[in-house]
């Protein structure tokens, strides 16, 4: 599976995330103040509200204590939210706007769209946080805003914001962090699964064609590569456009560089759950050079739902998504 550069910042992640809500607001807002304290501190690690057994977790930010089996969890991004469905529990708390109908498959929202919210992502409020007692929180972006948290519940720490680490990664260590792993195993056999059949189904059309993924950007711009780059190359399909292998996105071209689509046989752009393309993916459809792409001509430009990648259902659908896509070349 391959890195971003474009998406191994928060910036990068957050930025695709509100193009696809609208929800410009979310970013760079103030951080609420963080006073409220419902746990307590031996040695700088937190210790679980309210006693029970514990055991040691490796973290970015160290060792730390957590419960032997969380169940009250708080999350301050939506990744985070998606991580834990796929591990068979629902957060007792996300940030605003997570659940959200534009975003999610329908079984997801329905399961978040009752989910107390802590604030906007990157800004958690600490006394909603607290009044929700959770025995956990999540954290994969906010370093220097979660550690102030540290009073309320242990945070276990992940660093994706600027580790370059792959959504298998990072869903691997938050099993690990509520101690779900063999729920993870089995979702990713799964997975695993689903891709044997599509590659032994249309091994031919894989082997014969070349893809590029693409999003529309802003500023006479468009995006290529996307995180669905991963589960692309895991069913074996060639990435070309000048994408680099180890790169999955997002890496800007402008409107009038549009010819290094012209050796792909197929093309895949975002759309969101409402089957409507994000505002800025509409301008790319929209335009004349597009129109123009002999993919595009051939009829082979295909949407997808999938472009968020953060679990292995979502990668499972996906792979549904690219053997519909298969089946019309």
């Amino acid at each position: 599976m391959e890195r971003s550069r474009i998406l191994s910042g928060p910036v990068g992640r957050r930025r695709f995330l509100v193009g696809l809500t609208g929800a410009a607001a979310a970013l760079g807002l103030t951080a609420c103040g963080v006073s409220a304290s419902e746990g307590t501190r031996q040695a700088g690690r937190s210790v679980p509200p309210g006693g029970g057994a514990t055991r040691g977790l490796v973290t970015d930010n160290g060792t730390i204590q957590v419960p032997e089996n969380p169940q009250r969890i708080v999350v301050l991004a939506n990744y985070e939210a998606l991580m834990l469905l796929d591990l068979g529990l629902v957060p007792v708390g996300i940030p605003d706007g997570t659940a959200s109908e534009q975003l999610l498959p329908p079984e997801v929202y329905a399961r978040l769209k009752d989910v107390p919210t802590i604030g906007a992502a990157g800004t958690p409020n600490a006394q909603a946080i607290a009044a929700l007692k959770p025995d956990l929180i999540i954290d994969q972006f906010y370093k220097d805003k979660s550690a102030a948290l540290t009073t309320i519940a242990p945070v276990a720490y992940f660093d994706w914001a600027s580790s370059r680490a792959l959504w298998h990664e990072q869903i691997a260590k938050v099993a690990k962090a509520v101690n779900r792993e063999t729920v993870l195993a089995e979702k990713k056999t799964e997975y695993e699964r689903r891709l044997a059949e599509v590659k032994a189904a249309y091994a031919k059309q894989i082997a014969s064609t070349t893809w590029a993924p693409l999003s529309g950007g802003p500023n006479g711009k468009f995006f290529l590569g996307t995180p669905l780059a991963t589960v692309m190359r895991d069913v074996g399909l060639r990435i070309g456009a000048g994408l680099p292998e180890n790169e999955a996105g997002f890496v800007p071209k402008s409107y009038e560089e549009m010819d290094v689509l012209d050796g792909c046989d197929a093309l895949i752009y975002p759309v969101q759950f409402d089957g409507k393309p994000t505002p800025t993916t509409q301008q790319l459809l929209d335009h004349k050079l597009w129109k123009g792409v002999p993919a595009v001509k051939a009829g082979h430009a295909f949407s997808s739902k999938h472009f968020v990648m953060a679990n292995y259902s979502f990668a499972i659908s996906t792979v549904d998504e690219i053997e519909g896509m298969l089946k019309q070349l």
